[in-house]
């Protein structure tokens, strides 16, 4: 059928991801992660040991939850009409109702139909599980922080400087770049001395994020006195984009309310739309759907970023262009690879309208979906990860919105600040 071969086409695809994202891609990451001045055998053994252990761990979780409930639990609704054949009608809930014909009187009721599950669904469901978990942080404060902070670049965008200006603005970051190494000397021996891995990882993050502070500033700064670099344009691109990136968001937020919270009691919103799109032309409709799904994505980076650079309780990898390390690179493109599946899975479900009988639908809806263990994340009446994605996202809007009008500082003002904090040594 043509479900089933794309069905396969499908469950290939997303085995590759998940063998990309948790062999090829940790393999190298491991590898640039390692010391440069370590002996090259100590940094293949490094790098092939934490592979194994993060493979490890993976099997393990996905063995312990297929052998101890490997079943999907599809509810149903059996259909027992009165006509000349008696005949049982068995339907998934989430599809349209038969077209009775010479039926008296139908009766229905709710029952569950037990269906095992193959191990490649419930590697795909773990895969889905995982990225579900990245998705729900990074890509709530994403969603929130993309538009908000592309605004802000219009507001506070480069505006020309003369030389006096450039040279006390020069100066103050020399003695900031100084200040830094001084700090970063003494915290180095002071972790030498009573050794905290904890601690020590946390402050080479915050670290991290100062220094690209910096970088920051001083590229700023060079922008602003050479004004004939400064491309007009640019900052009204960003305005616009921000403003873009802003009604994508609420789209997103309105599509989750009506599609996933009040399903059934009020019409589709976008799936609509989409529909409409493909009837004109079948390929408008795939590109507003794909657009929101990239959307999706391009948040779970923002998200990433932005809650690295704040907690730091991950190293930073910020994506520049023409000066993005490796490591930062093979990390956003594994974080892409992983929550790929659990934006496919997203969008199936938010946009169930324009996805109907279509194979992905057929994967997740009617499969993962139900299956033991997961359903409790996906499938009650209040979903946990579509409501955790809707109150993150909201309360990160909210504080973003509250500390640009009131608590509003400079970023060479959140530098100094970061600093006093680092030689208290918090």
């Amino acid at each position: 059928t043509v479900f089933g071969n794309l069905g396969t086409v499908w469950y290939l695809t997303f085995l590759l991801v998940g063998l990309f994202a948790f062999v090829f891609i940790p393999l190298a990451y491991f590898w640039y992660e390692t010391d440069e001045e370590e002996p090259f055998g100590t940094r293949v053994c490094t790098t092939i040991c934490w592979s194994i252990v993060n493979l490890f761990v993976f099997w393990c979780i996905l063995f312990s939850l297929y052998w101890t409930g490997g079943s999907v639990e599809l509810p149903i609704e059996v259909s027992q009409p009165y006509a000349t054949a008696n005949t049982t009608y068995f339907r998934n809930p989430m599809d349209a109702p038969p077209a009775w014909t010479d039926v008296a009187a139908v009766e229905t009721e709710s029952a569950t139909q037990t269906i095992s599950a193959s191990l490649v669904i419930y590697v795909l469901a773990l895969l889905s599980f995982v990225g579900w978990l990245l998705m729900v942080v990074f890509g709530g404060i994403g969603m929130a922080t993309l538009p908000l902070d592309l605004i802000d670049a219009w507001v506070n965008r480069p505006m020309p400087i003369d030389l006096k200006q450039f040279a006390e603005k020069k100066l103050d970051l020399k003695k900031k770049c100084s200040s830094l190494i001084e700090i970063g000397k003494k915290q180095r021996d002071k972790f030498k001395q009573k050794p905290n891995a904890f601690r020590e990882r946390r402050f080479v993050n915050k670290y991290k994020k100062l220094v690209l502070d910096l970088e920051q500033e001083m590229a700023l700064l060079n922008l602003c006195y050479k004004k004939n670099e400064i491309n007009p344009l640019i900052p009204w691109l960003q305005l616009f984009g921000g403003i873009f990136a802003a009604i994508l968001t609420l789209s997103w937020w309105f599509q989750l309310i009506f599609e996933i919270f009040l399903y059934g009691l009020v019409p589709p919103y976008l799936s609509d739309i989409f529909n409409s799109l493909s009837s004109a032309f079948p390929l408008f409709g795939v590109s507003a759907y794909g657009a929101f799904a990239f959307y999706m994505l391009i948040c779970v980076i923002k998200g990433s970023i932005q809650f690295a650079g704040r907690f730091f309780l991950i190293s930073i990898h910020p994506m520049k262009l023409h000066g993005t390390m490796i490591n930062s690179f093979l990390f956003n493109v594994g974080l892409l690879l992983i929550c790929s599946i659990s934006c496919t899975q997203l969008c199936t479900t938010a946009f169930r309208g324009f996805t109907h009988s279509s194979a992905i639908s057929q994967i997740f809806v009617s499969q993962v979906q139900y299956l033991q263990g997961f359903k409790y994340f996906y499938a009650t009446e209040v979903p946990l990860f579509y409501t955790l994605l809707m109150c993150i996202s909201f309360l990160q809007t909210t504080f973003s919105i509250f500390a640009m009008c009131y608590c509003a500082k400079k970023h060479a003002d959140n530098v100094n600040d970061a600093m006093a904090e680092m030689r208290r040594g918090v």
